[in-house]
């Protein structure tokens, strides 16, 4: 049974009996469902790249992948709440965070070299030729009220020149903090939003919106910057379950291509989009929240399914976002980096092509 707006009068009282289960029998109670990979990537390699530009919004308004619908439901979000982590030893330990001080001064600079600086979890800024890009800003130390922030931001949004561009990639609450955006507004900010998103980026208080569809671009002060699909799926309070859509984004100015993943799990829209746009110089893709896999794999990539996105997208480096600040998934929040540097040396063809950047990092372009 479906958990969302369209759950039945009876459902409603269910649900509530699994939670009130679920908080007397506690967490762990049930064991992880089995989870076949190679099942899962022959659906991948079997969906039709054509439907990855079909229509996209069902007649209620509401959006969906058109290639390959999402399986999960509400029922299954508790099962995994309740089961039990299977993770191997060494992803007990607790791994640190890399971090190093950044007051991100040169964000003002307009000669300023040419620079990615990761301000934490899947927030990053380009500087480049002057403009400023900020991705998903999150500057808070908490998501929803229920997650805190283990490592906190670089810098905040005091850093950030007037007139940036922000790309947002969905609704959820570690990809559009409304604080982070009303902080933004303030300093002249020009909001680019996957269809959806513009009322409520205006209710936060932004003034500059701009709404996409898929494969729509748009250039702003001699960048250009295309909305591409994504894998994933959107809800949050006040907007119900995929009432907004989701979305990737490429930034390209002077020959230079960098593609923001957003979230997404692996599909075939990568190599169509690094069929469309050779050359892609950085891929920066989700890294965290992919355990367990029986109920993260849809939305999140894992670390095997990271590199071949980076293959497909014909990227030069991959860097890795949306790790070290926050424990989403099963593994630790700084897991994801193990299991990449571990990838890289059983696979030498991929040495020293993932950039892992610490946590103020700025990578000179």
């Amino acid at each position: 049974m479906a958990f969302g707006p369209d759950m039945g009068a009876r459902g409603w009282p269910r649900l509530l009996a699994a939670v009130l289960l679920l908080l007397l029998v506690g967490p762990g109670c049930l064991k992880p469902l089995p989870f076949d990979e190679a099942a899962w990537q022959r659906r991948v390699r079997a969906t039709d790249p054509a439907l990855l530009y079909a229509p996209h919004r069902r007649p209620d308004g509401t959006f969906f992948n058109p290639w390959l619908p999402r399986e999960h439901s509400g029922w299954s979000l508790l099962r995994w709440w309740a089961s039990r982590n299977t993770l191997p030893p060494a992803a007990a330990k607790d791994i640190p965070t890399p971090t190093v001080a950044n007051d991100g001064a040169y964000l003002k600079d307009p000669k300023a070299p040419d620079s990615l600086t990761w301000v934490g979890h899947a927030t990053y800024v380009l500087q480049w030729s002057g403009q400023v890009v900020v991705v998903d800003p999150l500057f808070s130390d908490t998501v929803a009220l229920v997650r805190s922030r283990l490592v906190p931001p670089a810098f905040g949004p005091q850093a950030i020149p007037r007139g940036a561009v922000v790309l947002i990639s969905h609704n959820h609450y570690d990809h559009l903090d409304a604080d982070s955006v009303a902080a933004l507004a303030k300093r002249e900010a020009v909001f680019l939003v996957p269809l959806g998103l513009g009322g409520l980026l205006r209710e936060m208080g932004a003034q500059q919106v701009r709404e996409l569809d898929w494969w729509q671009e748009i250039k702003l002060g001699g960048s250009r910057f295309v909305c591409l699909p994504a894998q994933h799926w959107s809800r949050r309070l006040g907007q119900g379950y995929n009432q907004s859509l989701w979305c990737s984004w490429l930034a390209e100015r002077g020959g230079r291509r960098i593609y923001f993943g957003g979230d997404s799990g692996y599909f075939k829209g990568f190599a169509e989009i690094g069929r469309r746009w050779p050359g892609i110089q950085l891929a920066l893709l989700g890294a965290g929240a992919y355990l367990p896999r029986w109920f993260m794999h849809y939305a999140h990539a894992d670390v095997p399914e990271l590199f071949q996105a980076t293959a497909d997208l014909g990227a030069r480096f991959l860097v890795p976002t949306q790790w070290g600040a926050f424990k989403l998934g099963d593994e630790p929040p700084a897991w994801p980096a193990q299991e990449i540097r571990q990838y890289m040396q059983d696979n030498p063809k991929w040495q020293g092509r993932a950039i892992l950047m610490p946590v103020g990092g700025r990578l000179l372009l």
